[in-house]
Formats: structure tokens, sequence, C-alpha cells
């Protein structure tokens, strides 16, 4: 299993960008209140797929979009997703390795249930090693797997533990806590089914491959690095007419033997303002034609809802003698459903409920991508009239220019006249080795596509084999579980310690024989759900477990420490936070380098070393050290 970790959160800024960069094992992020320590984190969570984030006034005045870029297993992706527009699709870029940069196009991912397959969820899951779960009749998503990695300041003293009191929002944690143990019962026949249907797509890809390579090399297309080498060829060639054509225009001028120089600046103009209408043309009707493509998934999504809630009761109202899907013979099945035998149920009210929430949900981003489209084409229609009005002024000017030379001999007009040709058949050379490298641009992504699918195959193999072989039962990984929670709760010196361990029934988390709910102290919930979480991430990267690697969490201190409105006073001792930051230290020393532990809390004691403070704000700038996250809020 495929671990994950964050190496820079960066936001996109007006005037500037501001970023904070982590590393591997323990990463502490310090200040004041209301500095954006908490704003770090929960744009981290945004940017993981999150609906929405906190209206902060300051990143709204001084920033458009956040950038995260982080690492799964051996490979580096960049997510870009807009600020203050929830319903936008991110953009994934993929880091070269050959060269050392991240690639300058991107996909564009929906953020929405990994149910669709373009969606953030489902890529991240499939990085990561999960593949199409399904858990309690709903698709499982990467937000499931993310509670188990980011414990919030509102959540971390919570007598809720992941909404564990209310059946909705909670119904998929038990599975989740028995998936990131391999201990779910149908993990190994979902993962199976998923095997022969990934080899039968890619056997269809193979089939697709073949013929269009067939046809490209009898066109002799097949080499990009050839047709690479001849467009720079053609630029540099017509970079040297424009250099040579401007010299001898020059020279023209200088020796005021040819009329018309003014005319001739404006054409000049005029043609690099019609290039660069172009080229804004062509960038906007790549990124619409994405756009079309998503609204298409939003359509197909719907049309599967709609079908789920009233085309499968139409349905079985008919008898059917072929199937109307491949018009093969049916043969008659004795009881259940006409065309495949399976027995018939209705949906329940739960998942009637589910899937019009679904679908009303989709309808809304389906109306708002539609609009967004309309606005882009807007922006098309306004560069393509500029460019007509150039193109237009473009043609008097050469109308008059040409008026003004019909009937002047000069030095100079015969070879500006020849340079002007052999530019024009350079561009027009140009552009059809441009129309070329489509084609083969085209050819090469269904390859990259091959290969991606190929990899994920692979995984599922991989990710099989591992489970087949884990012969380890829920009761052995409870017990391993509760045995690190109460070890972790040692370590933190929880007071008159006796009896922790993680329920068999519920996996929540007990101490001295009673659940974390009931111990009457909101410092004892947030030392409890620390070390829950704590001792979760630590089991779960270990063996063939399937963590992340990845837990951020958010004011630790919260209720512990020298606070006179504690509730209790045997949670006041400072010992207790320091005990707490020295686990920390000491997590970090044993299980650095195969998990991220991020810390966000209003200081730090003295002997924690300043390598692992990764971002620290003192709240008036005046410290040498940044105000905020956004540093330059007074300029503002």
């Amino acid at each position: 299993m495929e671990k994950m970790f964050i190496n820079r959160l960066t936001l996109i800024g007006l005037k500037k960008n501001y970023s904070v960069t982590f590393k591997r094992g323990l990463n502490y992020i310090s200040g004041p209140t209301s500095t954006g320590k908490s704003t770090i984190a929960e744009l981290i969570n945004y940017a993981l797929g999150s609906e929405k984030h906190k209206d902060y006034i300051e990143v709204r005045q001084s920033c458009t979009d956040v950038e995260l870029e982080i690492e799964i297993g051996s490979k580096i992706y960049k997510i870009i997703r807009p600020l203050f527009d929830f319903d936008r699709p991110v953009k994934l870029f993929h880091y070269k390795e050959d060269e050392q940069q991240f690639s300058k196009d991107f996909d564009l991912l929906p953020v929405e249930s990994p149910a669709n397959e373009s969606s953030l969820s489902r890529f991240l899951l499939n990085e990561l090693g999960f593949f199409d779960i399904k858990v309690v009749n709903q698709t499982f998503s990467f937000r499931d797997i993310y509670k188990f990695c980011y414990l919030k300041q509102t959540e971390i003293d919570s007598e809720d533990l992941m909404k564990e009191k209310n059946w909705g929002p909670s119904i998929k944690r038990k599975p989740t806590f028995e998936i990131l143990f391999n201990i779910f019962d149908s993990l190994l026949s979902e993962l199976k089914a998923k095997i022969k249907e990934q080899t039968e797509l890619i056997a269809d890809l193979e089939k697709r491959k073949q013929g269009v390579s067939e046809f490209l090399k009898n066109l002799k297309l097949l080499d990009l690095d050839n047709y690479l080498e001849k467009k720079k060829e053609f630029e540099n060639r017509i970079s040297e007419k424009k250099t040579a054509l401007y010299k001898l225009k020059s020279d023209a001028k200088q020796n005021d033997v040819l009329p018309g120089g003014e005319l001739e600046d404006s054409i000049f103009e005029r043609r690099s303002d019609i290039e660069k209408y172009s080229k804004e043309i062509s960038e906007h009707t790549q990124y619409v034609e994405k756009l079309f493509l998503l609204r298409n998934q939003y359509q197909s999504e719907l049309g599967k809802i709609e079908f789920l809630l009233e085309g499968s009761v139409s349905l079985n109202r008919y008898d059917f003698e072929i199937c109307p899907s491949c018009l093969n013979e049916l043969y008659p099945h004795e009881t259940g459903c006409e065309l495949c035998g399976n027995n018939l149920r209705s949906l329940s009210e739960v998942e009637q409920k589910v899937y019009k929430s679904e679908s009303t949900r989709l309808k809304l981003r389906f109306k708002k991508l539609s609009t967004f489209i309309d606005e882009q084409n807007e922006q098309i229609r306004k560069l393509q009239q500029k460019r007509n009005e150039a193109e237009i002024k473009l043609h008097d000017d050469e109308d008059t220019l040409n008026h003004l030379r019909m009937e002047y001999i000069s030095p100079y007009l015969e070879e500006i006249e020849k340079l002007n040709l052999e530019l024009g058949e350079s561009r027009n050379q140009l552009k059809d080795l441009d129309r070329t490298l489509k084609v083969i641009q085209e050819f090469n992504a269904m390859l990259a596509k091959l290969d991606t699918e190929n990899s994920l195959l692979e995984k599922l193999k991989k990710r099989a084999k591992e489970i087949e072989a884990n012969d380890i039962d829920k009761d052995t990984i409870v017990d391993r579980v509760s045995e690190v929670y109460e070890g972790v709760l040692k370590e933190f010196d929880f007071p008159k310690l006796s009896n922790a361990y993680i329920g068999i029934k519920d996996y929540l988390p007990y101490v001295r024989g009673r659940k974390y709910d009931n111990i009457g102290s909101l410092g004892s919930v947030t030392m409890l759900t620390m070390a829950y979480y704590l001792s979760v991430l630590i089991v779960g990267i270990e063996d063939q477990n399937n963590h992340p690697g990845l837990l951020i969490i958010d004011t630790p201190r919260k209720n512990l420490g020298a606070d006179p409105n504690q509730d209790e006073e045997q949670f006041k001792d400072e010992i207790i936070y320091n005990s707490i930051i020295r686990y920390f230290i000491q997590l970090d020393l044993d299980k650095g380098d195969q998990m991220q532990l991020i810390i966000i809390n209003n200081g730090y004691p003295e002997f924690l070393s300043e390598k692992h403070v990764v971002a620290k704000f003192d709240g008036n700038g005046s410290k040498g050290i940044p105000y905020g996250l956004i540093d330059d809020l007074n300029e503002i």
C-alpha cells in the first residue's frame, strides 16, 4: 500500500505567493490566534477534496487559488484548486522526473464522489491502492480515509468522535477502520472483480492502439522526436527571417528610399496581435473542451442515477427475448431479473434518499459548470472578434501599402517581397506540422492511458496477493491497536490510567473501563482522541496495513496545561502537555521515515528543536518572523 505525504502548500496570491514546505516525520506549526495556522490544515484538506473552506478575509483579499504538492509512493503531483469557488474542478499536474519539473499540461478532475471515474477522489484512491470498493451500498471515498488523517481543532475534544453518534455521517466509519487493517470482509472479492474488469479494459485499449498505430505508421507519423526537431527548425527559420526582414526594412527607412514605413510598423504590430489572439483562443478552446468532457460525465452520472431510481422499475415490466445491449438471444430465468437472473429488489428509503441527494447535487454542478462554459465561450467569442478586427485592419494597411509601392521601384523591394514570401511559406509549413503533431500527441495520450491502466492492473494484482497472504483476524488487529493505544496514553502521562483498549464491536477508545465520552473531562477527551488517531496511524503503517501515513493534529494543547478554566485539576499539569510533545519527538525518531505528523499549536516547549518547526508566526511581525500565513497583511 502506497503512502501519501505533503511536500508543499502554496496560496497563489495577487501580489505574491505564500508557501509552507513540509518534510517526513514531525512538522510543527506555531503562532498565536488568528495568524493562519489552522488555515494551513484546512486548505490542505480543501485541496484534497473537502466540499468547502471557511471565508477567511485575509485569504480572500490576497489569494486566488491553493496549490498542493503531494507525494504518493514514488510519484509527485501538484493539485491546484480555486479558492471561494467550490464547484470548479481541480487541475492535476504530473511531475516529470526526466525533466525535473511539473508538466505544463494538466487533467481536470471534478471534486465529487469516486463513482465518477474522473474525480479527484477516485484518482487519490487508485494511487493509494484502494480500488472501487463498496461499503454499505455506497462508493468508498478518499474522504472516508482522510477522516483518520486530520484531527480538527473543533473535533479534538468532541464527545462525538467522527460523528459516531449520528448514524448517517458515521455509516462508513467502521468499514473504513476495517479497510485500513485488511479485515473488511468483501475487500478481496471486490478486488478480483475489479481485476477482471481492468483486464478487459486493457484488451480493448490494446486493440485500439494497434489500429491507430498501423494507420500512423502508414503515414510515417510515429516519430515524435523527429517532428519536434522539425518544429524547432521551422521556428528558428521564421525567427531568422523576421530578423532579416526587420533589418532590411530598417535599412530602407534610414536611407529614405522606401515609402510607407509607418504602415510597415503597423502591419508588424497587427500580425503580432493576431498571433497573440490566436494563441489565447487555442488555449481557451482546449480548456473548454476539457470542461465539456467533464459536463458529459455529469450528464452520464445523472442518467445512471435516474435509471436506478426509475429505469429499473420500468424495465421489469417487459419480457425480453434479446439483450437490449448486445442483441444476443436471452435464455429464460426461472426467477429474478429477466436479464441476469439475480434477485429483484427495490431500493430502500435510505438508498433512494442518498441517490436523490446525489442527483440534486449533480444537477446543481451541471448547471454551474454549464454557466461557466458559457462564460468561457463568451471570452473566446470576444477574442475572435478582436482577431477579426485586427485582420481587417491588417488587410487595409496591406492594401494601402501595396498602393503606395505599386509604381515605386526600390533596390530593397524585391528582397523584401522575397523574404515575405519565404516567411509566409515557413509559417504555413509550421501550421501543417502543428496539425501533424496534434495527431501524434493524441496517439501518445492513448499510449499513456494504456500505461496507466496497466500500472493500475499490476497494483490490483499486488493488492489482492497481499490480502490473500494476510491471515490476521479482527481480534488480533484490535488487540494490537489497543496495545499501542494504551502505550501512547502511558507516554502522555494520562492520569489514573487503567483498562485502556479499543472496543471490538464499535472500534472506539475506552479507558478506566469506560467509553471515551463518559470520563467527565474535556482534557481527557483531548488526550484519548489523540491517542486513538495516533494508534490507528502507527498500526496502520505496519506490515501490509493501509493507512496513508499522514496525520494532522490541530491544537493538541486544547484543555491541557496551565489553564485556570480547566474543568478537572489533574489535567492542568504542564507536565502532561510536555509529555505529549516529547512523544511526538520520539515518534519522529522511531517512524519519521514512514509517516508524516503535522502539529499545529500556539507555541511550543523550549526542548522542541527548531528543525521540526516548519512555520512560525508572531502575530505582529516585529520579532523578525512573519506576522502570519499572509505575511504582508499590513500592505494590503
